[in-house]
């Protein structure tokens, strides 16, 4: 007969495989080099006694390591009380996004990856508008460096960090018509610590999309669902969407498109579009 307190420590261990999406987590460097300064001073064995758990398994995500390290400071391990609080925000710096492994995917992709794209696109003078999710693109954006122009963007996100899945990207021509529903495919990795971009012009991604029986070296984008075949065909209305993982490959065939430094994205669209 199973108990509660069975299903207490079953739940437990639930919440310790859990983990979340890793990418998101802290990396606590800082907190982690404070750590292992008292770990080295203290007896094998004391470290799980204090703690309840041995070194290997100490999270930071649940204080272990702070604990540990006001343990150290209280036994003079370290000199100086201030470095605890030094590290936690060094670490709180390093990882501004974690806040993010809280959120549902949902909510990251249509809240908060738009509000990344405005926050190192838009410039005060220039225009910016969030589309309807029913609509055939996301963002509309008027830089002043192209007066009477606007820039039909797709956004897609991930965290799934490093090799980053952007899922469900629409055909340019979705409509059916012959000119394209976006000028850009605006793609987004995001970690707890950065940001990595890659903006495709509508015109390239032909490129990329296996539209073909045979399957070519630079292929990337392939039909989301059912056995593999060409996407985006036209004869059947540009029904499919796609998807590409930011592996080793697509890395390299799309490096003309990618931008590390979102202080360049800017740029780096303005120079494609």
């Amino acid at each position: 007969m199973r108990s509660w307190s069975d299903f207490v420590d079953w739940a437990m261990g639930q919440e310790a495989a859990s983990g979340g999406r890793l990418a998101l987590r802290r990396r606590w460097e800082s907190l982690r080099a404070l750590a292992e300064v008292v770990i080295a001073k203290l007896p094998p064995g004391e470290v799980e006694a204090l703690l309840g758990r041995p070194v290997h398994l100490l999270d930071p995500e649940n204080n272990d390591l702070k604990a540990l390290v006001a343990y150290g400071i209280g036994r003079g391990f370290l000199k100086d009380p201030s470095l605890l609080q030094a590290a936690l925000e060094d670490d709180r710096r390093a990882d501004p996004l974690h806040f993010l492994a809280q959120h549902s995917g949902k909510t990251f992709g249509e809240k908060y990856a738009p509000l990344f794209a405005e926050y190192w696109l838009k410039s005060p003078a220039d225009g910016w508008a969030k589309q309807s999710s029913k609509g055939l693109y996301d963002l509309l954006w008027s830089p002043t460096e192209l007066p009477g122009k606007s820039i039909r963007i797709e956004l897609k996100a991930s965290s799934e960090r490093p090799e980053f899945r952007f899922q469900q990207i629409r055909h340019p021509r979705l409509s059916g018509g012959k000119d394209p529903d976006y000028d850009l495919l605006l793609c987004l990795g995001v970690s707890a610590g950065a940001l990595e971009w890659w903006a495709l012009p509508a015109a390239a991604l032909d490129n990329f999309a296996d539209n073909d029986a045979v399957v070519a070296d630079d292929i990337i984008i392939t039909r989301h669902h059912g056995k593999r075949q060409p996407i985006w065909n036209e004869t059947r209305g540009f029904t499919d969407e796609g998807w590409f993982a930011a592996t080793k490959k697509a890395r390299g065939l799309l490096a003309k498109y990618s931008c590390a430094e979102s202080t360049d994205l800017r740029e780096k669209i303005l120079s494609l579009v």
